[in-house]
């Protein structure tokens, strides 16, 4: 019985689609997954050789962002996949048939579960990336984070050794992968530096691009920076703003992140086909009433008038039986004759072996007399044993039947 209940509740979970997800990442999500991996792709205008541009040049980093988001939203839309599909997957196994209002309260506290699980497990899985590439000094392709130095002694001996980068605040890479700078584009041959929006360079590309935001991508001018410093052929438009939406343009990456850039969850649940899947072949309530002094004196009236009209048909016939059983009684007592002494007297002449016969056969009469009297006795005795427990039985049964008839 526990099996098919529940193979009928997952199966119900199932089909009826209970936990959907509606508006994954929103504009987020639609713009990352094509018009952030176009501008990755198309970006022909950046020289391949990213170390002709200074170390802190935000075109060093703008193609490795690019493709870093469009990543992250491929991931958290894989990761929230994989949360929906073991909800679906998992058992709803109840004693009972839940109420519309438990089951959707059930449902919820699942759902909510999910929401909560779900960015977790996602930004546990970057933080552990991260903390094994700084924990082991992983030098980046970019040389942002550690650079090589040459120390020699004398003309025979050189050495080579690691120096982290230092960034703002005198942030050492060496100490901690949160270093950031602002981004800027550099021209070359010029000390000029053209800051960016919003956007940030640090010890890695991945872990620079978290403190970043989008809002470079919601300003026109800074888009036509980017256009002009990478010779991007195609226009580039920036992110309406028409949308509603809970985050704001200088939400961090990291931030959108610990959302799974999603902008809403929805589920939908129908207990009807809940209940016509698990619906229950008995059903039953519990009522709780409170004392009522009327109902209680109701009930005791109709015991005493169900005892009434049964005592009144079997008191007669319970005095009949009784007088019946007293008369047999009497009738069956024994009477002791005396003995005529003229008898005794007239046989006195006989001899001694005739006396012992006749006196042998007297008390064999006598014995013969008092074993009758001795069964009817005990057959007196059983007979009302019986109707004891009769009567009790009957009395028994008459106030049962007395309160069910006084409940009716």
């Amino acid at each position: 019985m526990m099996q098919d209940l529940k193979k009928c509740l997952r199966t119900k979970l199932i089909e009826l689609n209970i936990f959907t997800l509606r508006d994954i990442g929103s504009d987020v999500d639609r713009i990352t997954a094509k018009r952030f991996g176009q501008w990755a792709t198309r970006l022909y205008g950046l020289d391949p050789n990213l170390t002709v541009y200074e170390q802190k040049d935000y075109r060093q980093f703008l193609s490795a962002h690019l493709q870093y988001l469009q990543g992250l939203c491929q991931l958290s839309i894989q990761s929230v996949n994989n949360s929906i599909d073991e909800f679906l997957t998992s058992l709803l196994v109840t004693v009972e048939l839940l109420s519309e209002l438990n089951f959707e309260n059930r449902l919820n506290i699942l759902t909510e579960q999910i929401k909560i699980n779900a960015p977790i497990l996602f930004s546990r899985l970057l933080s552990s990336t991260q903390s094994i590439l700084h924990g082991n000094a992983i030098i980046s392709t970019y040389g942002t984070n550690f650079n090589y130095r040459i120390l020699a002694y004398g003309s025979r001996y050189v050495y080579a050794y690691t120096e982290a980068t230092i960034y703002d605040d005198e942030c050492s890479c060496g100490l901690s992968p949160n270093c950031t700078i602002q981004g800027t584009l550099i021209e070359r041959n010029s000390s000029r530096k053209i800051p960016l929006k919003g956007v940030r360079m640090g010890c890695t590309p991945s872990q620079s691009f978290l403190v970043s935001t989008l809002e470079c991508f919601y300003d026109q001018s800074c888009l036509d920076l980017i256009q002009h410093y990478t010779n991007y052929e195609n226009s580039l438009t920036p992110l309406s703003t028409t949308n509603l939406s809970h985050f704001s343009q200088n939400t961090t990456i990291g931030e959108l992140i610990n959302n799974l850039f999603i902008e809403q969850w929805s589920t939908q649940i129908n207990y009807s086909s809940y209940y016509q899947q698990c619906s229950p072949s008995i059903c039953s309530y519990t009522s709780i009433e409170k004392f009522n002094i009327f109902h209680t004196i109701t009930v005791i009236l109709g015991i005493q008038g169900g005892l009434t009209i049964v005592l009144k048909w079997i008191c007669p016939k319970l005095v009949r039986i009784g007088s019946k059983i007293y008369h047999h009684r009497k009738n069956q007592s024994n009477t002791v004759h005396p003995i005529n002494t003229n008898q005794v007297s007239s046989n006195a002449t006989y001899n001694t072996t005739i006396q012992n016969t006749t006196w042998n056969n007297k008390i064999t009469s006598m014995n013969i007399r008092l074993q009758n009297n001795v069964i009817p006795r005990g057959q007196s005795i059983f007979k009302m044993i019986f109707v004891i427990i009769l009567l009790i039985c009957i009395l028994v049964g008459v106030t049962v039947l007395s309160v069910y008839y006084a409940r009716q």
